[in-house]
């Protein structure tokens, strides 16, 4: 992500003051990431001179914390409660399919078996909180699988 990150002039920081150690699903993981960057990229940042996102991670128990906020637009009261819906966008034919955030919500809340939480106000950014489990779920359907060989 680091080259459209720079072409839009998008500072990334990151901040884990701790080793996490988990048993889970590192490319759906990166996935996730990577969409709640490129959502930040197509929606946060009209407008906006200095433009950053920051992820945050840490270690809270047996969960894992990790934030990505920006200092972009916010999102409008009235669309927050349907950002993870399928196909919702405010930029249908301008880049967005109304996706990426509903998929980046499945992966989370089903094969990571985690939540994932979003704050956000008009004209102060946004940010996206994961609460993953240190150990991912069994994945039942590779359990069925393995059953039946």
């Amino acid at each position: 992500m680091l080259p459209s990150l720079s072409r839009s002039q998008v500072v990334l920081s990151e901040e884990c003051p701790q080793a996490i150690h988990m048993d889970s699903h590192p490319g759906p993981l990166t996935q996730v990431l990577m969409n709640l960057l490129s959502n930040a990229l197509v929606h946060a940042f009209t407008g906006h001179d200095h433009r950053t996102i920051e992820i945050k991670g840490q270690q809270i128990e047996d969960k894992a914390i990790i934030t990505v906020t920006d200092n972009g637009q916010g999102i409008a009261p009235e669309h927050l409660g349907k950002v993870f819906d399928p196909f919702f966008t405010t930029r249908l034919g301008q880049g967005g399919s109304g996706l990426g955030l509903n998929i980046a919500y499945n992966l989370v809340t089903n094969l990571l078996g985690g939540d994932i939480q979003v704050n956000s106000e008009l004209g102060q950014g946004c940010c996206f909180t994961l609460t993953l489990p240190l150990v991912a779920p069994e994945n039942k359907t590779s359990k069925d699988t393995d059953e039946f060989m």
